[in-house]
């Protein structure tokens, strides 16, 4: 067998576990309006149980609902009437000899006000500073919160749930009470170590004499919250100590996670952060207990996740966003087929949905969240019939793909030298190899299928009518704004495209005219590369259209070589030694000196081609940058959801 330790059946308490891979809890917002799960959310996790993970725990599920405010959508286990529901989905995860536990969850200060007041909380601490501050529970209240989540527990196991995990980290109710910085109560919850773990502690010994002692409990804390620059916060040692204790009050497992309210990319993080970077944590907690160990560790592929078993870094490896992209993650991997895993970009896509309290979705897995609606069967339908994709990136390759597996005979063509379009310039950048891995499988999945590729070629409507299609898909992309500004045409001046993918050379000073995610890219190499770089953009701030996290991450390393910052400024003329901008709300001129003009202003729909070949065929679809520009997820969901139904 390929990775022999990750194949290794394991197991917690008195629980076999077929191998060493959980899924472990994601919040993806998947649950009906009244908070129980439906078919979207059981279609979900079945899938991923299909795939052949070990043991799946379900995401934050609330415990109360009158102390917290849940978000929309979010699960439940707080009255007796979500039973039957969870029985469906505990049914259909067993159905795939995978074993599921659930994780119990409060906000603390974290939830939003309710009804009955501020939301319960260790002390009045908010959860951000200028926030809103909890109501810091009594001991009377503790012991009804205590209640709460052994209650859930019991209907858990009622349920039909292996076992159940208390949600512990990522700042929510019993982080708070774990943490230094929130916890400044001077009573029996509240000082020491052992004292801050108290309500963990009593909640375990409370949920096995409640559930019996063959029910596992898993707890998930902070191993390290990696903020060493916030008085209060914990280390690593303090993670060890937090271990120790919760295996003395009868934790059967420990998940490892990190971070905190300040530092949520300790725990879900951004493309930068290199896989293994946190794992001398949860190796600091796995040679300091005797129970198993679970972790993240930003594994990717089935190598990384084998590594991490090697090395003991701990007993059960995590795959989270990585069986989001892809629930055959296991399946694949049990045969050795690392290449044909969609891997995750950590391009955080689902993470910004999160974030808006939005249902997840994914950027290389079209079908997640919409498992219920789309089991992934597509209808034999082609009868051979042959089609043409012109295009050759995302859009097209997604397409190809489902067009192939429907039967249809699928030619595609793309004018470059090699196949992937945008994905070719995206993976230039920082860390964004993870892209050059995603295309690399998608080319693979043409091959596999079949499909006939054409590259270095560029066909017109009259080479198409020689193919006798039955249908054509236009997929070629965008192409980049140029301004109607003075100088534009002068020599020092070069496209962001063409400086990422080294068509262009950049000297002297350089001046990066837009700050999207090329730009900044374009900026970051630059900067990297000894260039004193400006950065003029109209809007007031960098990173227009951009996931927070992601604008925040990539300005950090940018911010590090000061680069001159124009925001609320427009181009209004070029020159050779320079550029003229005009702050909008001033009208104010400024002369910006540059020895290099960087044009990186987005791209707009190549809409010609589309109206030349709908003239000339019946039957023509146009997909992802040529419809309308967007980002890799918006391509792949666009390509397989229209050549999904085309021609049925």
């Amino acid at each position: 067998m390929t990775y022999p330790k990750l194949f290794t059946p394991g197991m917690i308490g008195s629980l076999r576990i077929k191998n060493r891979a959980v899924m472990p809890p994601m919040q993806v917002l998947y649950g009906e309006n009244d908070a129980h799960p439906g078919p979207r959310t059981i279609a979900y996790y079945e899938e991923r149980a299909k795939g052949g993970v070990g043991l799946i725990i379900i995401e934050a599920t609330a415990v109360d609902d009158i102390n917290n405010t849940l978000w929309d959508h979010q699960l439940s286990l707080t009255a007796n009437r979500y039973r039957t529901d969870w029985m469906l989905l505990t049914e259909a995860i067993h159905a795939h000899d995978c074993r599921v536990f659930i994780q119990l969850h409060h906000y603390g200060a974290k939830s939003a006000p309710t009804p009955s007041g501020a939301p319960w909380a260790p002390s009045e601490i908010p959860a951000l500073p200028g926030g809103k501050p909890g109501h810091a529970m009594t001991v009377e209240e503790i012991k009804i919160e205590e209640k709460r989540f052994i209650d859930a527990a019991v209907r858990a196991k009622q349920s039909g749930f292996d076992g159940v995990e208390l949600a512990g980290t990522h700042g929510y109710l019993l982080h708070q009470f774990l943490s230094p910085y929130y916890n400044n109560r001077t009573d029996e919850y509240g000082g020491s170590t052992e004292n801050r773990c108290r309500f963990y502690t009593e909640m375990i010994e409370g949920i096995h004499a409640a559930c019996g002692r063959d029910f596992p409990v898993s707890v998930r804390f902070p191993g390290d919250e990696f903020t060493p620059d916030i008085p209060g916060t914990l280390t690593v040692k303090d993670g060890v100590e937090i271990a120790k204790i919760l295996e003395r009050a009868g934790a059967d497992c420990l998940n490892v996670s990190n971070g905190n309210n300040f530092n949520a990319n300790a725990n879900c993080e951004p493309y930068s952060y290199v896989s293994g970077w946190k794992k001398h944590v949860a190796k600091a907690v796995h040679d300091a207990v005797s129970i198993p160990v679970l972790a993240t560790n930003t594994i990717k592929s089935p190598e990384f996740a084998e590594q991490m078993l090697e090395e003991e870094v701990s007993d059960f490896v995590c795959l989270g966003r990585a069986l989001i992209a892809d629930p055959m993650f296991m399946d694949k991997a049990k045969k050795g087929d690392s290449l044909g895993i969609r891997k995750c970009l950590g391009c955080m896509f689902c993470r910004e949905q999160l974030y808006a309290q939005m249902p997840i979705r994914c950027a290389l897995n079209p079908r997640t969240g919409f498992e219920f609606a789309d089991s992934g069967l597509l209808p034999k339908d082609g009868e051979g019939r042959p089609i043409a994709v012109l295009g050759g990136g995302p859009a097209g390759m997604e397409a190809a793909v489902v067009l192939q597996s429907r039967g249809f005979d699928v030619t595609i063509y793309e004018k470059a030298e090699k196949l992937a379009g945008s994905m070719n310039l995206a993976d230039k950048a920082y860390h964004k190899e993870k892209i050059t891995y995603a295309a690399q499988t998608m080319e693979e999945e043409l091959r596999r299928l079949g499909v006939k590729v054409v590259t270095g070629q560029e066909l017109t409507v009259e080479d198409v009518k020689a193919l006798n299609p039955a249908g054509v898909v236009i997929a070629c992309g965008a192409k980049p704004i140029i301004p109607n500004v003075p100088g534009v045409d002068l020599p020092n001046v070069v496209s962001s495209h063409d400086v990422i993918s080294g068509k262009a050379a950049v000297s002297g000073k350089a001046v990066v005219i837009g700050s999207g995610m090329t730009g900044l890219e374009c900026a970051e190499s630059l900067c990297m590369s000894g260039h004193e770089v400006s950065i003029v953009e109209m809007l007031d701030h960098v990173g227009a259209g951009m996931f927070s996290v992601i604008v925040a991450d990539m300005m950090e390393r940018i911010n590090a070589y000061h680069p001159a910052i124009y925001t609320g400024h427009k181009l209004k003329a070029i020159c050779e030694k320079g550029v003229m901008g005009e702050n909008v709300s001033t009208g104010e001129e400024v002369f910006i000196p540059a020895d290099t003009v960087v044009l990186s202003l987005g791209v707009a729909p190549d809409t010609g081609m589309a109206e030349v070949f709908r003239a000339a065929f019946d039957n023509v679809i146009v997909v992802g940058d040529n419809e309308k520009s967007g980002r890799i997820p918006h391509a792949i969901r666009d390509g397989y959801s229209k050549a999904r139904n085309f021609l049925i």
